[in-house]
């Protein structure tokens, strides 16, 4: 029975219309939208979207990753969607063998996230963030060509899977937009990427230009220290900023800037994700390492790993490989069980290369990289550390040739550092390749054994406080 006390209730005349508006837009999500959770992630870019138009902003929120505007590749039919991808492409493959010019294929993947949105029943309609998925799968070879034959499927793959995640992608964009903490990609914040990109461009540009060919760019942003995957490194030339009146020429000092933010937003948009199933990660590195096994004895040198293990594409630096090889335990001939070491080392290759992973471990990283225990290894500073490093190994080194034996090494850096771990001491013998009478060049090992263990002591410290 109703209170007599109580205000008479009377609906406003607009939130009838509304109301239908947003359950006629829910339920074209069909099979998109469906859990309560997924509803209100939907409801809250919705509003957001007629809030930014009745304030005279006449389109989608600020940042176009975000808007829910029922895009035609998430209305259309599959098949529809696979045509319009196909006829996008066709001419291109019936010209030259279905190798195009990157600047041109660039050119139709364009008219792709130019259509107009009043338009949404005939074109597809991606936003910038989510082209960048397809961007990740065209692969420019050598001579600055794609084959539309191999990027296509792959277009296809990539399209359906953004339609079937747009749920849950709207609801890492919320999650992301809430966290305060610095933003971690291949175990670097943005100011240490930077630094190693404007390294790496400014080594390989001689003449202080400012510019790369595109193939020296893609060269250098290739490169072991960065550990970007091959589908990192396709998005950034796509992005990549090229001279006004030459499209062959980067300007890398522009492009530093922009680098991490686009892979972050790409990662952030859930357009790019990295390896989470650990036990897919053992068997395909377990496949990778079988491949360099041409006696299929299931054992491999520590260094036939280590050049597959940077062959693998599962976005490790140069030093986090290093700090990896930890878990190759020899056995006495010298050789290391690999399906043993691709099961030991697949967790630790989820924890570094997972972008989730790792912004889940950036409150303790920074907090631990303004400690000074992360400044010291074996509790010497750097400079102590390689100065007691380099006098070890030269001193073994009666003929001063630069190189030594593996047991000259191991027995010379044992003598320096008493305390050394027996994992330590693998990554460090993990730094260099032999050369072709089995030595190393102790060099190299001294160069970089302090950041290649101190990057190890991170990781064993960060999931002791895990």
């Amino acid at each position: 029975m109703a209170s007599k006390f109580a205000k008479p209730m009377q609906v406003p005349a607009a939130f009838p219309d509304i109301l239908r508006n947003f359950t006629r837009e829910v339920l074209r999500q069909q099979g998109n939208v469906e859990t309560k959770e997924t509803i209100y992630a939907f409801g809250v870019q919705y509003f957001k979207e007629l809030v930014a138009k009745q304030s005279g902003a006449n389109k989608a929120v600020e940042d176009p990753a975000n808007s829910v505007i029922v895009r035609a590749y998430m209305q259309l039919e599959e098949e529809a969607v696979k045509e319009l991808l196909v006829v996008a492409f066709r001419e291109a493959q019936q010209q030259n063998e279905g190798m195009v010019v990157y600047e041109e294929f660039k050119q139709v993947r364009v008219s792709l996230s130019a259509f107009i949105l009043d338009d949404v029943g005939e074109q597809l309609q991606f936003t910038s963030s989510e082209l960048r998925a397809l961007c990740a799968e065209a692969d420019e070879n050598e001579e600055g060509v794609v084959s539309c034959a191999d990027f296509l499927p792959l277009a296809i793959q990539a399209t359906l899977q953004l339609r079937a995640n747009q749920p849950q992608r709207l609801l890492r964009i919320e999650a992301f937009n809430q966290q305060d903490a610095e933003f971690f990609l291949h175990g670097m914040m943005q100011d240490e990427m930077e630094s190693i990109l404007r390294e790496i461009f400014q080594r390989v540009d001689k003449e202080e230009a400012g510019t790369l060919s595109r193939l020296a760019f893609m060269e250098a942003i290739r490169d072991a220290d960065l550990g970007l995957t091959r589908r990192e490194v396709n998005v950034l030339m796509y992005e990549a900023p090229v001279v006004e009146d030459d499209p062959a020429v980067i300007v890398y000092q522009d492009f530093i800037p922009i680098c991490f933010p686009i892979l972050k937003d790409a990662f952030a948009q859930g357009v790019m994700e990295a390896h989470n199933d650990q036990e897919w990660l053992t068997q395909y590195l377990t496949e990778v390492f079988t491949s360099g096994d041409s006696e299929s004895s299931g054992l491999l040198t520590i260094a036939e790993i280590a050049r597959l293990f940077r062959a693998a594409d599962v976005g490790l630096t140069r030093l986090q490989i290093t700090a990896a090889m930890a878990e190759a335990q020899e056995d006495k001939s010298g050789f290391v069980n690999y399906e043993k070491f691709a099961t030991h080392v697949a967790g630790m290759v989820l924890v570094l290369t997972n972008v989730d992973s790792q912004q889940s471990n950036a409150t303790y990283l920074q907090k631990y990289r303004k400690t000074s225990e992360y400044y010291t290894v074996l509790e010497l500073n750097q400079h102590t550390f390689e100065q007691t490093l380099s006098r070890a190994l030269e001193a073994v080194d009666e003929s001063r040739r630069g190189v030594l034996t593996r047991d000259e090494v191991s027995e010379a850096v044992r003598n320096a550092f008493p305390e050394i771990t027996d994992r330590q001491m693998r990554s460090l013998m993990a730094l260099t390749d032999p050369d072709e009478m089995g030595e190393l060049d102790y060099n190299l090992i001294t160069l970089s054994a302090f950041h290649a263990l101190q990057k190890l002591q991170e990781y064993d410290l960060m999931i002791t406080d895990s």
